[in-house]
């Protein structure tokens, strides 16, 4: 039947981002079939307090708000870079999609999915998307676009250099992957396209919204005439004025934006991104006030809070990232019995772990309460779809969840090995890209696995070669010293929704597939999941992935995680009340909302 679509259905979810350090919320959305698709409650745990920086006021126009992230780009061009660092954060600030998520102001975001360039969009029938452009959006004022209105030429460009270069791809073009629905996007007229499906699918509309997307692009880029690689003309909430490579970004203010609104966003002049890897001295240009957030380590901020008058603890809810560790399924390696990997998640007390990453005693000495939560490998942010580990529901799976020492002794003696005769493998990771705890949180698992029979050797190498040749190498690798390995991603995605980041992880064509093609039985799980538009019959389904993976111990599930916290200066708003939805990415889509008072 006919749908118009407005806002689908929601749930909540919080991201950390490493490399910015800002807050977030996010979740999830399905297509239905109404005429209005209503919101689903808001999930998660409603005690998680949400501590604002701006609570009264209005917002003011004006300012500069100053932060910083730890790596440059590969180029300016969305769809060129082969790393995620290598084009996302410049299309956050000066980019659109047809569709994306809405921001929570003063609570969490509920994931409902508002317009961008698509101001309305319908569903003729299951396998056919129309989207009508808004009219109003227009390209960057200077030449050569020189302010003209988008039209569907741009997006049916944006979506052939999508469909043939995108490093993501595979998470929407069908022609790229048969478990992907689009088949194509083509234009009805000047101010209308539509999408053609393979085959009706509940994660679409919700995909358009996200990270992974189609960011559109001007035609005059795609045909060369100007370079994209150097260059950007966007439609979005931001203009690009200047980057300098190594040193950082000033974004200013784009006075013709199609959703300013009454208010007249974004309020921000301007936003400066320093380029900073250090992260003492992304602290040091904190304590200087050059920096206005996102710059203090999680394990730093409770002192700085102490040091700086003037300063503020925020957080939002647990932080939606999955941490884990990747086996490897090429042949020869000793992760194909699953008695080894019970043993080695066995041999994890996450609740120490968690104790010593995080630390949360010294939160609680400032008035913060933080609180752990596991990982199953999804993590708490994902709100209803996570299924607690240590609950009544988790099945067979939550005992190998839990530390037992005395077991996984048992597990690995019947395959041969134990703390005499250990089992060696290399963990892979790309240093201290996904946080400047990871050689910690490596050191700490290899330490409480030494009690078993393992023997962990760190190999840090370098970012770009991780994401190339583990992250989304295929699941079949070796080690960079020895032959045994696991990798040793965050567990973050390109995910819009709990049941895409499955389909990223847990399928053999997935983005950062942790299975290869080992798990056929798992895989039919996921995709059985992904024709479920009802929101309860997903969420068990999305439980019933779970209790697969912790049952057979597919990935090994690294955590807890706590709830996202930030240390800010005061007289700045949004943080902790701005609230963006990770599958809708990142933390820069909330700057459209932030506003900054007295000094600036």
């Amino acid at each position: 039947m006919p749908q118009q679509q407005t806002g689908l259905v929601s749930r909540r979810m919080v991201i950390g981002s490493a490399a910015v350090g800002g807050l977030g919320l996010a979740g999830a959305a399905l297509i239905g079939c109404s005429s209005s698709a209503p919101a689903t409650p808001s999930a998660g745990d409603a005690k998680t307090a949400v501590t604002s920086s701006a609570s009264g006021g209005q917002p003011k126009s004006g300012g500069t708000f100053k932060t910083s992230v730890s790596a440059d780009i590969e180029t300016l061009d969305r769809y060129r870079g082969k790393a995620p660092a290598g084009w996302n954060l410049p299309s956050y600030f000066t980019g659109s999609r047809l569709l994306q998520f809405d921001n929570g102001k003063g609570r969490p975001a509920k994931g409902n999915i508002i317009a961008d360039l698509a101001e309305k969009w319908e569903q003729p029938d299951p396998q056919t998307i129309v989207f009508h452009l808004n009219q109003a959006a227009k390209f960057d004022g200077r030449a050569p676009t020189s302010g003209r209105a988008v039209t569907s030429e741009d997006v049916v460009q944006s979506w052939k250099r999508y469909a043939s270069e995108a490093a993501e791809r595979k998470t929407m073009s069908h022609a790229a992957n048969k478990d992907a629905s689009i088949i194509d996007i083509t234009a009805i007229d000047k101010n209308t396209v539509q999408a053609k499906l393979a085959f009706p699918d509940a994660l679409v509309i919700s995909q358009l919204a996200g990270l992974a997307s189609i960011w559109v692009q001007p035609v005059e880029g795609i045909t060369g005439k100007f370079d994209l690689a150097k260059d950007m003309r966007g439609t979005g909430p931001f203009m690009l004025e200047e980057y300098r490579r190594s040193v950082g970004f000033t974004f200013a203010r784009n006075p013709n934006w199609h959703l300013a609104g009454a208010g007249k966003r974004p309020y921000l002049d301007k936003v400066n991104v320093a380029i900073i890897p250090e992260r003492a001295q992304t602290e040091a240009q904190f304590r200087a006030k050059n920096l206005h957030a996102g710059a203090v380590s999680q394990q730093n901020i409770p002192q700085f809070s102490k040091e700086l008058p003037g300063t503020q603890i925020v957080t939002a809810s647990h932080i939606q990232n999955g941490a884990l560790w990747g086996f490897t399924w090429a042949d020869g390696q000793p992760w194909h019995d699953v008695r080894i990997r019970r043993a080695l998640s066995m041999a994890v007390d996450r609740d120490t772990f968690g104790e010593v990453i995080f630390d949360p005693g010294r939160y609680k000495a400032v008035g913060v309460n933080l609180n752990l939560k596991w990982n199953t490998p999804l993590g708490a942010g994902w709100g209803d779809f996570w299924l607690d580990p240590k609950g009544k529901d988790a099945g067979p799976g939550g005992a190998f969840m839990k530390h037992n020492v005395a077991e996984a002794k048992k597990l690995m003696a019947a395959a041969g090995y134990s703390p005499g005769k250990p089992l060696n493998f290399d963990v892979i990771y790309p240093g201290v890209k996904y946080g400047l705890d990871w050689p910690t949180r490596a050191e700490t698992i290899g330490s409480m696995a030494s009690e078993v029979g393992f023997q962990i050797r760190q190999a840090s190498i370098d970012y770009t070669k991780y994401v190339s040749n583990y992250w989304r190498g295929g699941a079949k690798f070796k080690g960079e010293t020895q032959q045994n390995a696991v990798q040793f991603p965050p567990g973050g995605a390109a995910a819009s929704t709990a049941l895409e980041w499955c389909i990223s992880y847990f399928t053999s064509k997935g983005v950062s597939s942790a299975v290869a093609d080992k798990f056929p039985e798992l895989e039919a799980i996921v995709k059985k999941t992904r024709t479920l538009a009802d929101f309860e019959a997903q969420r068990q389904g999305i439980y019933d992935i779970q209790r697969y993976t912790m049952e057979n111990m597919i990935t090994l599930p690294i955590g807890p995680v706590t709830e996202s916290v930030d240390l800010i200066w005061k007289g700045l708003h949004g943080p902790g009340e701005i609230n963006g939805w990770p599958g809708g990415f990142p933390v820069q889509t909330e700057y459209r909302d932030y506003w900054m008072e007295g000094e600036r």
